[in-house]
């Protein structure tokens, strides 16, 4: 009689056992069926229509509610990559894409906007391989048909193709460049440079930019043994070459404080010299001081941790920019911080300058060394433009007054605004066009200038109660 009960029990078990699989299959079943048909949450339109009358950009952020300026989930984003990629499969959806016609500029260029530009682009890995003849002519000869051998995913240094194919930076592109930075509404290209920067190929930017009434700030990247003395010389050849007089191509800001007009420098990894150092070159009683001379500029500091505040505020700097558009990566470039940021230069009456771009996509399969950017994973996808919404959001909802984009065409780092098209073994902006990141940056310019009427109006300001962020452009305190 026991051994049948214990019989019995064992086929009890296993049945539920048998059970309890099954019911976990159907489970697993219904979950991803609702994962890949469940509807995304539609988002308004951030421009208001003609038949809308929005008060002011808070307003409208209100009625958006659950978007959460200071949040990007990552995993999320991966998801919705995948569901859209499966949807289009499934649903035999043509990705043929048709360049739709650019919108027309109705403001005014904005000094305020600011967008780094990068001449020539480093379309090839220098190490370990250096691309043969073979290699570059057979991508030039087949367009966009890239075909790829084994190695040649060490040759090529992009993770997106650009509409343009793999140009040289020619004054014929360079004038193709600007006049899309100019159509965006953008009013200061910020030129990334460093001493092994050719010449003629400076003097062609400079051209360029004064036919397209453009202004160029220069960003000094680091190079081995830079010193204070060699940044001052820097700033002096700049100055002497380009700006003098106010019809200059160099970027001036009237700064009210010393009532003069003055250029903008930027200083990257400003962190790798010494307050110290840079007292002798910003500080008022400095041995190499350009304050008070006709050297004199807004120098901006370059900055990615918490600690690094103290270099800005004690070497006598202007202000500070985060540069890196990766949310999260290091402490300046997470939005959530931002709101501390603003409040520490209030404080201390300098400038902050956050730094937003669509995303980061390198084409390396190693991780960023901490030494290089202090941290490890600053890949951030676009998420068919939603990333760079958010980071508009962000940096209007801290009242920025200047905002630099990252960037016009850094194709290396994956951070480039500039026409993609869909290539074999690249990345690009389906299910947008080309020209997706020109629209949506002219489309946010646009919203920015409304942002700052708007809190003028409704703060009843006048010309001579204006604060130094309630101005829109070519104006800094």
């Amino acid at each position: 009689m026991s051994f049948l009960k214990f019989k019995f029990s064992i086929k009890s078990m296993k049945l539920l056992i048998c059970l309890i699989g099954v019911s976990s299959v159907l489970l697993l079943v219904f979950c991803l069926y609702s994962t890949l048909n469940t509807p995304e949450k539609v988002v308004q339109p951030l421009i208001p229509g003609p038949d809308q009358h929005v008060i002011s950009y808070e307003l409208l952020r209100s009625q958006n509610a659950a978007l959460v300026p200071e949040k990007y989930n990552e995993h999320e984003v991966k998801s919705r990559i995948i569901r859209d990629k499966i949807k289009r499969l499934a649903g035999g959806r043509n990705t043929e894409l048709s360049t739709p016609a650019r919108r027309n500029r109705t403001i005014a260029l904005n000094r305020n906007i600011q967008i780094f530009y990068y001449a020539p682009v480093a379309w090839y890995k220098p190490h370990p391989t250096v691309p043969t003849d073979r290699v570059v002519s057979r991508i030039t000869e087949n367009g966009s048909a890239v075909s790829f051998r084994p190695n040649d995913d060490q040759i090529i240094n992009v993770a997106f193709y650009p509409k343009r194919k793999l140009y040289n930076t020619t004054e014929t592109i360079i004038r193709e460049h600007f006049n899309d930075i100019q159509n965006c509404g953008i009013g200061v290209v910020i030129l990334v440079w460093h001493p092994t920067f050719h010449e003629g190929l400076l003097r062609a930017i400079f051209k360029t930019a004064a036919i397209h009434n453009l202004k160029v700030a220069i960003e000094i990247l680091e190079y081995p043994e830079r010193t204070i003395e060699s940044i001052r010389n820097v700033i002096k050849y700049f100055i002497d070459l380009f700006g003098k007089d106010q019809a200059s191509t160099l970027s001036y800001f009237r700064v009210l404080s010393k009532q003069r007009d003055l250029p903008i420098f930027y200083i990257r990894k400003s962190y790798q010299i010494g307050d110290a150092d840079w007292m002798r070159l910003l500080s008022r009683n400095g041995i190499l001081t350009i304050r008070g001379t006709n050297y004199d500029a807004i120098v901006l500091a370059h900055i990615s941790t918490k600690e690094h505040k103290s270099i800005v505020r004690r070497g006598g700097f202007d202000g500070f920019y985060t540069y890196l558009p990766s949310n999260g990566a290091n402490y300046v470039s997470t939005w959530k911080n931002w709101s501390q940021l603003k409040k520490f230069a209030d404080t201390y009456h300098l400038m902050f300058v956050p730094t937003i771009g669509p995303g980061y996509y390198d084409r390396k399969k190693y991780s960023r060394s901490a030494q290089s950017h202090g941290i490890s994973n600053i890949k951030r996808y676009r998420s068919n433009g939603q990333y760079f919404d958010v980071a508009w959001r962000t940096a209007l909802k801290n009242n920025a007054q200047i905002i630099t984009i990252n960037s016009y065409n850094n194709w290396v780092d994956g951070t480039q605004i500039e026409a993609a098209i869909p290539v074999f073994g690249f990345r690009d902006y389906l299910p947008g066009p080309p020209e997706k990141y020109l629209d949506l940056t002219q489309a946010w310019i646009e919203e920015y200038v409304k942002y700052k009427l708007n809190s003028i109006k409704l703060g009843k300001k006048s010309e001579n109660t204006l604060g130094c962020y309630d101005f829109i452009n070519n104006t800094v305190c």
